[in-house]
């Protein structure tokens, strides 16, 4: 049941958010009105080939300087309406140079033949603050279109990169719908602070990009050095994406495309833990043993049955020493013999949707998209749904003057039930099958020798957990040419973000328990509002003299951010079905409300560019940021940067006929600052606190934290060389860098001794240096009728702490990881399990901690002093990869396409608690389940096991180990799709394509603690294995 008050709180949060939606929609509306279409024509036509001499399927012909386009056919023929005057017909096709021909008067038949361009150079690629021919880029920028991130579809659109770009690594921590994705560019370079890159979209920067639409892409530009997003400051130290979304096709037409997709997806793999069978002889085995152990003296022995038991435990049945009857049973009796994995886990559908609509003219263009996702999750009650509207708009007067509108709402809802993979993992493999207490989702009930586990099913299907995401991004701008190579721009934008996230946990499931009341429900509810402004003004200004080009860019940006939240937590309702808060009989037991420190950051920046006679390119850029984030003696800071390349192929001496067709030398420096730490953080704040006086407890304020006046900016120093040529007449392009990042400064949150009154500050502490190469190809292996095409790219990154100021070491992560100088970031720091003691004379042959016993684990003895204890915990590995790669083979024949991606990884570890959780602890091993290799545990020395399973549980406790530390190496199959574009009658529809896909294809791996080694959390939502189906459809 919902109450009144939060039905109101819901339908003003609605109404909100439709009253943004429908003002913005009024404007656009208004400036729709300006676009028309005109025309008088004549008919002209013809046939476009490759170099090879076969039909160039889907080439775009437009005339130039007016919007008559039109798209080549299955034949390469093409049929156009042109205006009687045209003068010129432009035709363009992917790997081509555009073929520019003359219209000359009577002649209405054209046959091209066009040229394989040079992609390497005249591919446009966006820039900070703008766009340049990839030819002109002196830093190192990878590019993605728009084409091969909507293709795998994805909800979100990280998770289409993965593979894709040199040096870009993206990490999946959860395969839930709406999961959140990890993105590092060219390794980690900060400990507390975020070390995630920034996002910006249409020039405008957002906190994430989960609310994007993938058909909404046009492309997708990362800038990976600091000479490349120096130019962004502050907060370009982890690297910058730069989203450009579609605008409207040149057509002169009003162009409605349609794009639909089915999937289903299925869990894909599953783990191997002890089947009903199996599990009964293991819990059997300890049960004798327990039961022998503490009643052996009396006469007991492993063979009595039930019966004889229960007498020795004076009628009581404890299951640590009772075995189930049921277990020897035929079909176990009335037990329910349950494969968790098969009943948490499912098929689950989903589906994508886009609708765009979209015109232009001379004066004026407008793309209007409507998107939907709706995505079940493979665990059951687990979704995701997300509708988001995006319209681009522009419109052009005097000639000069370009007006711009752009908005972006969007609504999302995430039923985010909690899937533990660990709680379904180690479930008993067996349920009641009659209702009780624990029923959750009947009929399986709570199980006595399963503890007081509570069903998976009945947690993911009982408890609420729904999380409601609504958001608006506007922005707007105004473009003068003041007069040839001078323009000004004038941007402002505002977003909005409010977020609701409420969660009921019934008495039925709980595990909270009050003596005399039983079992009691709890609930949460967070609610959170974000607003950001931006104002930004740039002068731009390009000319060309002789041999000579200049460009030159300044700008001036403000932006303020206030964020408001609150959270209210209750228990005891009186029934399951009321999850209001405002009752009188319930237990309010947390209430709070927070208006976030009002952030704060004004900027200067400009950018110098200059070309000579197409050889010689310099750009400098230089930022100044003022940033309320920090300390009052160290807001301000400066990021400059420069970087030169050589275009030596176009020297005189370099032969046209040399297999190397064009070559370009780069090298870059530059400065960037992170400042991804909460506003406020070096302000001395105050928190609610309780004290005594006069014998009474009463409520008031004390100091939270400490004022740090000199806390400053995280420094980034990047240097960069690098090469980009092209070899056998542009059939193979080529990229080459070499890179060393170093971050110093570090924003680290220091422990305080407890007299303080604080426990941490923040402070900058230390330094950490990245270091790699990588290496990018493009090549056109086959053209003709039978097109083959590569793309690979691989990246090596070296990471290593060069700085820990006062500090020798920093544990973080259950002293699992380490910060060291000289060793990588958060390198995994534990005892190195050599074995098992499983004979008496290794228990003298090797070192031993106090109390080891036969079955225990062995270790090794780092310092050889014959004694394992702290001393022995090393370094045993680290977290990252140290090379990455991605391939894609795309291959097309008439009207078919197919592409194959694989991705890989090598040189990391990945620690996972997962298929050891409870093992050292004896009480909460018997009442799970196990990883099937358990079978395989020391039992004594007459079945001493595989030498690497210890007995079951451990006489000296548990020990973070290398037992449970894995190497994270995979190569994967990660998406295969194929193609077929339609025969069609394109007076009505101009194209139309069906595809098949397959996400998550097949994997080999040496991971065994857990679902996939992409999946870095201990209890992660699996990745699931999805087939596609889908069209998209141009009218």
């Amino acid at each position: 049941m919902i109450t009144l008050l939060t039905m109101k709180n819901k339908m003003r949060k609605i109404y909100d958010f439709r009253r943004a939606t429908v003002s913005m929609l009024c404007i656009l509306l208004f400036l729709l009105c300006g676009v028309t279409a005109t025309a008088q024509n004549r008919e002209i036509g013809g046939t476009v080939l490759d170099e090879t001499g076969q039909p160039a399927i889907g080439a775009t012909v437009v005339v130039k300087g007016t919007n008559s386009m039109t798209i080549t056919g299955l034949d390469g023929q093409f049929k156009l309406s042109v205006p009687k005057d045209a003068g010129q017909l432009e035709i363009s096709y992917v790997g081509y140079e555009t073929a520019k021909i003359t219209l000359g008067r009577g002649k209405n038949v054209y046959n091209v033949k066009l040229k394989v361009a040079d992609l390497a150079l005249d591919e446009v690629v966006v820039i900070g603050y703008g766009t340049a021919k990839k030819g002109n880029v002196t830093g190192s920028i990878a590019t993605l279109k728009g084409e091969k991130v909507a293709d795998r579809q994805n909800e979100n659109v990280l998770s289409s990169l993965q593979g894709q770009l040199a040096g870009v690594e993206i990490t999946t921590n959860s395969g839930a719908p709406g999961g959140e994705l990890e993105v590092h560019i060219r390794g980690a370079a900060s400990i507390n602070a975020s070390d995630q890159p920034l996002y910006v979209v249409d020039g405008i920067p957002v906190d994430d990009l989960s609310d994007l639409n993938a058909d909404d892409i046009e492309s997708i530009d990362v800038l990976k050095d600091a000479s490349s997003s120096a130019i962004y400051g502050s907060r370009g130290a982890n690297g910058v994406i730069l989203i450009k979304t579609k605008e409207a096709p040149k057509t002169g037409k009003v162009n409605v495309q349609f794009s639909a997709s089915f999937g289903i997806q299925q869990m894909e793999k599953k783990l191997d833990v002890l089947t009903p069978e199996e599990w009964i002889a293991w819990r059997s085995e300890i049960n004798n043993q327990n039961y022998v152990k503490a009643y052996g003296s009396k006469g007991a022995m492993a063979t009595d049955d039930y019966e004889i038991r229960l007498a020795y435990t004076g009628g009581s049945v404890n299951t640590s020493y009772v075995n189930d009857p049921r277990w020897i049973q035929p079909g176990y009796g009335d037990l329910m013999a349950i494969d968790w994995q098969d009943e948490v886990f499912r098929l689950a559908p989903k589906q994508n949707y886009t609708l765009s609509v979209s015109n232009s003219t001379d004066q004026s263009n407008y793309r209007v998209s409507l998107g939907y996702v709706d995505q079940k999750g493979i665990a059951v009650n687990t979704s995701y749904k997300r509708l988001n509207l995006r319209a681009n708009m522009q419109t052009t007067i005097f000639n000069r003057i370009t007006l711009g509108v752009n908005l972006a709402p969007s609504m999302s809802w995430n039923n985010g039930g909690t899937a533990d993979a660990v709680a379904v993992l180690s479930m008993v493999p067996f349920a009641e099958s009659e209702a009780g207490l624990y029923t959750g989702a009947e009929p399986y009930s709570r199980y006595s020798w399963a503890g007081t586990r509570v069903s998976p099913v009945a947690t993911l299907e009982r408890k609420s957990s729904m999380t409601e995401d609504a958001r608006v991004n506007t922005s707007a701008f105004i473009r003068a040419e003041l007069f040839d190579g001078l323009r000004a721009e004038v941007t402002g934008s505002y977003n909005f973000r409010s977020t609701q996230a409420r969660s009921f946990l019934p008495s039925s499931i709980s595990n909270r328990w009050n003596t005399g009341e039983g079992y009691y429900a709890t609930a949460n509810r967070t609610d959170g509002r974000n607003h950001s402004y931006l104002f930004q003004t740039l002068l731009n200004y390009d000319n060309s003299f002789g041999k000579h080009t200049v460009g030159a860019m300044a700008g001036f940006s403000m932006e303020a951010k206030t964020s408001y939240s609150s959270r209210l937590a209750a228990t005891h309702f009186p029934d399951n079905l009321v999850e209001s808060f405002d009752m009188t009989d319930v237990d309010l037991t947390t209430a709070y409300a927070t208006i976030g420190y009002p952030g704060r950051m004004a900027s200067f920046f400009g950018r110098l560019q200059y070309e000579y006679d197409n050889r010689y390119l310099m750009t400098a850029s230089i930022r100044r940021d003022g940033s309320s984030k920090f300390g009052k003696n160290k807001r301000w800071g400066i990021f400059p940067a420069v970087s030169l390349a050589y275009r030596i192929s176009n020297e005189r001496f370099w032969p046209e006929d040399f297999v190397i067709n064009s070559m370009k030398l780069r090298g870059s420096w530059g400065a960037n600052g992170n400042n991804s730490l909460s506003d406020g953080a070096a302000l001395g704040l105050m928190s609610s606190a309780n004290y005594s006086l006069g014998g009474s407890l009463l409520n008031g304020y004390a100091m939270s934290s400490l004022d740090v006046e000199d806390l400053t900016w995280e420094k980034v120093y990047s240097w960069n060389v690098g090469a980009d040529f092209s070899l056998f007449n542009s059939r193979l392009s080529v990229s080459l860098d070499y890179y060393r990042k170093k971050t110093s400064d570090l924003l680290y949150k220091v422990t305080m001794p407890g007299i303080i009154g604080f426990s941490n500050m923040w402070d900058n502490v230390g330094e950490v240096q990245n270091k790699g190469f990588e290496l990018e190809l493009q090549s056109q292996n086959l053209t003709g009728t039978l097109r083959w095409s590569t793309s690979f790219n691989m990246a090596y990154n070296k990471n290593e702490v060069t700085d820990l100021g006062n500090n020798d070491k920093i544990f973080s992560d259950s002293n699992t990881q380490v910060l060291m100088v000289g060793q990588p970031m958060r390198s995994f720091y534990m005892y190195d399990a050599v074995g098992v003691y499983q004979y008496s004379e290794d228990l003298r042959k090797y070192p031993v901690r106090k109390g080891t016993a036969l079955g225990d684990v062995r270790y090794r003895d780092v310092n050889d002093d014959g004694v394992i204890n702290d001393d022995d915990r090393t370094l045993v590995g680290k977290p990252n990869p140290d090379f990455t790669f991605g391939m894609t083979n795309k291959l097309s024949w008439k009207a078919f396409d197919l592409s194959v991606l694989c991705t890989a990884q090598f040189g990391g570890m990945l620690y996972s608690m997962s298929p050891g959780r409870y093992m050292d602890n004896p009480g909460m091993a018997i009442s799970q389940n196990v990883f099937s290799w358990w079978k395989n545990m020391w039992r004594s020395e007459e079945e001493p096991g595989d030498g690497k399973t210890p007995a079951l549980s451990s006489t000296t406790g548990e020990l973070r180990d290398t037992r449970w530390l894995y190497s994270s190496d995979y190569f994967r199959i990660k998406n295969i799709t194929l193609g077929y574009k339609l025969p069609l009658n394109r007076k009505i529809i101009r194209n139309a394509r069906v595809y098949f896909t397959v996400e998550n294809v097949w994997m080999w791996d040496k991971y065994d603690g857990g679902y996939s080694p992409e999946n870095k959390g201990n209890n992660a939502y699996p990745q699931a294995r999805t087939y596609t189906v889908g069209a998209n459809f141009s009218f």
